[in-house]
């Protein structure tokens, strides 16, 4: 079943460590672009992550953004005792100097490095990383649900077209062996009216060779014998499991060059109007197929 390359999705889980959450997006793109947005905690996790995601996709912008708060804790900070005696120490002695209120605790705690931020080390933590891991999961399977419904649709729209795009070649087909009698018809009358009175008789001949060689410059049957089997193809390939956007995006060029070179052999109003039309339906069946992964 094609998927479509845009979506969206979204988890949450509430972890010894905090809470987590992961949001995903997707865009059309030729390529599988994975753009990773991480707390400083999974810094160092941002390459596996990213597997992690080209694991589940093949093609598309990819934007994921995991968010994660982590309660208080006792042990969050640690309080530089060296430091803040050096501090009081020094502050003491030139508070004495001067003749000035000596320095309280609290106010030596606020100067840099006193009190420290422990390193607690989340990034390095495997249960952690386990849990990001399975909130991405989470999201990514909601995105990839939302990109198959879509995908769903589009095979829909598509598939119509396909096939309308097969009954007007057939259709061109029935239709091209008449356009060579109308022309020798055509040509017959408009000979015989430029001969008449000049007592020259008309030569058969010459009016068969024309016919011929107009036939064989309007003759579309391999054009529309392909472009029906790539119809035909299109449709296969649709149905199949595996990611068809850039197959079916060759497909549906190679339609559109059959199409146009019908067209260049069209000499009949009726002719030409059938080949607008199919190159109408290919056109949509080719922005269809770019949102395809």
């Amino acid at each position: 079943m094609p998927q479509s390359m845009t979506g969206f999705g979204r988890a949450a889980l509430e972890h010894e460590g905090g809470s987590i959450s992961v949001e995903a997006k997707s865009y059309n793109n030729r390529f599988l672009k994975v753009t990773l947005r991480l707390p400083d905690a999974l810094s160092n996790q941002e390459i596996e992550l990213e597997n992690f995601v080209r694991q589940k996709l093949t093609r598309g912008s990819v934007y994921i953004t995991v968010g994660m708060t982590r309660p208080p804790s006792a042990n969050a900070y640690r309080l530089n005792a060296d430091l803040v005696r050096k501090y009081y120490g020094e502050l003491f002695a030139l508070a004495r100097e001067l003749d000035a209120p000596k320095p309280s605790l609290s106010e030596i705690a606020r100067l840099d490095g006193a009190v420290e931020a422990m390193d607690e080390g989340a990034g390095e933590d495997e249960a952690l990383s386990e849990a990001v891991k399975k909130v991405l999961s989470a999201a990514l399977d909601e995105l990839v649900a939302m990109r198959a419904r879509e995908g769903a649709a589009l095979r829909i729209d598509m598939e119509a077209r396909v096939k309308r795009v097969a009954e007007v070649s057939a259709t061109v087909e029935k239709r091209a062996p008449k356009i060579v009698a109308e022309y020798r018809d055509k040509l017959k009358a408009r000979l015989e009216q430029l001969l008449k009175g000049s007592g020259v008789a008309l030569d058969e001949a010459v009016v068969v060779k024309e016919a011929a060689l107009f036939a064989d410059r309007a003759d579309v049957t391999e054009e529309t014998t392909r472009l029906r089997h790539h119809c035909g193809q299109f449709l296969k390939e649709i149905a199949g499991k595996e990611a068809v956007g850039r197959k079916l995006d060759f497909i549906a060029q190679e339609m559109l060059r059959e199409s146009n070179t019908i067209g260049s052999k069209a000499n009949d109003a009726e002719l030409a109007s059938s080949v607008v039309e199919m190159k109408s339906e290919i056109e949509r069946i080719k922005e269809q197929v770019q949102n395809l992964e």
